[in-house]
C-alpha cells in the first residue's frame, strides 16, 4: 500500500511540475532550463485557457456535531492534529495536509497556501475561523490527500460567525470527495445536516459517501438497526439517487469490544484511495487534452501567419498600384493648375505688371483684348482641376484602407512556436511514462 501511495504521489507531483516548471525542472536549477505547460498556454501569441492541477486530492468531511470527523482524521494520519470534543462555538474549517515540518497556519496564511480558496476570502467571519494543520505523517495515503474538517452542523439558535452552509457548498465545487458522517447518538437527523446534504446531492452526488460513525457506542444490534433505518429513510426522501444509497457503520478500531460490530472504516480509506486513483487518471487525461489544445492553437497561429503573409503581398501590390495611380492624378492636377495660371487673362495681366517684358514669357501669356475674363469658366479648367484633386484624395484614402497590413510573426516568435511544439511532444512522452508507472503500481500488492 505504501509503495502504491508513493507512486501515486510521484505521478501527481510530476504532473503538477510539468504544468508549473516543465520537464526536468527538478534536475535543472536554472530558471531558464525549462518551461512549464502553463507558461506556454499563457504566452501572448497563444492565450490558451489552462489550469494547473493540484498535487493532492481534496476530501471534505461533513456531519453533525460530535460525529467523529476529527477523530477519524487523527486516526487516518496517525497523529492527533485535530482536537476532539471542543465546544461548537470554537470550531471552524481546518485543512489537514502533509508536509516536511509540523506547522499550523491561520487565516490569511491558509488562503495564501491554498490559492483556489481566493473566492472564500470575502465570506464574513471566515478568516478568523479557517486553519491549516501540516503534519509529517506518512500513514496510509495521507501524502496524496488534503482532508478538510468542517464545523459540526446542529439545530437550534446556535450560529457560527460565518455562513457554514455557504462555505460547505462552495468547497464542494473544489473537492474530489465528500464524506458525510452521521452520529447515532447525537444529532444525526438534525435539519441543518439534512438540508446541507440535500443541497450537495443536487450537484455533487458522485462525490458523496455516507457513513454512520461511532457505531461502537451503540452496542445493541436492534438499536443500531433502528438508527440506521431512521437515517436511511430520512435521507432517501431527500436525495435523488436513493436506489444506490448505502450507510455502512464505522468506528475507530478497538480491541475491547464485548460484542463484534461490523466496521467498514476501511471502506472510508478505500473511498479516499479511489478518489486518488481517479484524480491521477483525470490529471493525466487533462494533461493530454491541454497539450492537444495548445498544439492545435500553435498550428492555428502558424497557419494564420502564412495566410496573412500572402494576403499582405496582395494588399501591397494593390497599394502600390493605387499609389502610382494617385501620383498620376496628382501630376494631372499640377498640370491643369499650371495651365490655368498661364492661360488666365487676369493672371497674365498681373504678371505683365510684375515682371519685365520678356519675349519668351509674353508668348506664353494670352493677349489682352481689353476684356479680363476667367478662362476656367470658359474652358472648364477649374472644374477639371477640382475633379482631379478630389480623385487624388479618394485614391489616397482607398490606398490607406487597402494597404493596411496584418501583423506577422517575427523570426524569433516563429522559432519560439516551433520550440513549443517540441516541448509539447516531450510533455506527451513524459505523460506516457507516467501512465506506465501508474499501471505498474496497480499490480503491486
Amino acid at each position: 500500500m505504501f509503495a502504491r501511495g508513493a507512486a501515486q504521489e510521484r505521478i501527481l507531483k510530476s504532473i503538477h511540475e510539468l504544468y508549473e516548471r516543465g520537464p526536468n525542472a527538478s534536475a535543472n536549477a536554472s530558471a531558464n532550463a525549462s518551461i512549464g505547460l502553463l507558461d506556454i498556454a499563457n504566452d501572448d501569441l497563444l492565450r490558451v485557457k489552462c489550469f494547473k492541477p493540484r498535487k493532492k486530492v481534496s476530501a471534505m468531511i461533513i456531519g453533525n456535531h460530535s460525529a467523529g470527523k476529527s477523530s477519524f482524521i487523527n486516526w487516518y494520519i496517525g497523529e492527533s492534529v485535530q482536537t476532539t470534543g471542543v465546544a461548537i462555538e470554537t470550531r471552524g474549517f481546518t485543512f489537514v495536509t502533509s508536509g516536511r515540518k509540523r506547522e499550523t497556519l491561520k487565516g490569511d496564511a491558509t488562503f495564501a497556501f491554498y490559492d483556489y480558496l481566493e473566492g472564500l476570502q470575502s465570506v464574513e467571519g471566515l478568516n478568523a475561523n479557517i486553519f491549516t494543520e501540516i503534519s509529517t505523517s506518512k500513514e496510509k495515503n495521507f501524502s496524496c490527500v488534503d482532508i478538510v474538517d468542517s464545523p459540526g452542523l446542529v439545530d437550534g439558535d446556535m450560529c457560527y460567525p460565518f455562513d457554514d452552509g455557504k462555505v460547505i457548498t462552495w468547497m464542494a465545487d473544489h473537492v474530489d470527495l465528500i464524506l458525510c458522517f452521521f452520529d447515532p447518538i447525537g444529532q444525526a437527523l438534525c435539519k441543518r445536516t439534512m438540508k446541507v446534504v440535500e443541497a450537495l446531492n443536487e450537484h455533487h452526488a458522485d462525490k458523496l459517501a455516507y457513513y454512520m460513525s461511532k457505531a461502537d457506542q451503540v452496542e445493541k444490534e436492534h438499536d443500531r438497526q433502528r438508527v440506521l433505518i431512521q437515517i436511511t429513510q430520512n435521507l432517501s426522501s431527500r436525495i435523488k439517487n436513493s436506489h444506490a444509497f448505502k450507510l455502512p457503520t464505522i468506528y475507530l478500531p478497538r480491541d475491547d469490544l464485548t460484542v463484534p460490530i461490523p466496521n467498514a472504516i476501511e471502506e472510508v480509506c478505500e473511498d479516499i484511495d479511489k478518489a486518488i486513483r481517479l484524480t491521477v487518471q483525470k490529471n493525466l487525461t487533462t494533461m493530454k487534452e491541454d497539450c492537444s489544445r495548445i498544439d492545435a492553437r500553435i498550428d492555428e497561429v502558424l497557419a494564420t501567419n502564412e495566410v496573412n503573409k500572402k494576403d499582405n503581398m496582395k494588399r501591397s501590390i494593390r497599394g502600390v498600384a493605387l499609389m502610382l495611380l494617385g501620383w498620376i492624378f496628382m501630376m494631372l492636377s499640377i498640370y491643369i493648375a499650371a495651365l490655368e495660371v498661364f492661360a488666365t487673362p487676369i493672371i497674365a495681366h498681373s504678371l505683365r505688371k510684375l515682371v519685365p517684358r520678356v519675349p519668351a514669357l509674353e508668348s506664353m501669356l494670352p493677349q489682352e483684348d481689353g476684356e479680363v475674363r476667367w478662362s476656367g469658366i470658359k474652358h472648364g479648367g477649374a472644374y477639371a482641376f477640382g475633379a482631379s484633386l478630389i480623385t487624388y484624395f479618394i485614391i489616397q484614402y482607398t490606398k490607406y484602407v487597402v494597404w493596411r497590413l496584418h501583423p506577422l510573426l517575427t523570426k524569433k516568435e516563429h522559432a519560439r512556436l516551433h520550440q513549443y511544439k517540441k516541448y509539447i511532444t516531450s510533455f506527451l512522452e513524459i505523460r506516457d511514462g507516467l501512465y506506465r508507472e501508474y499501471f505498474k503500481q496497480l499490480h503491486q500488492s
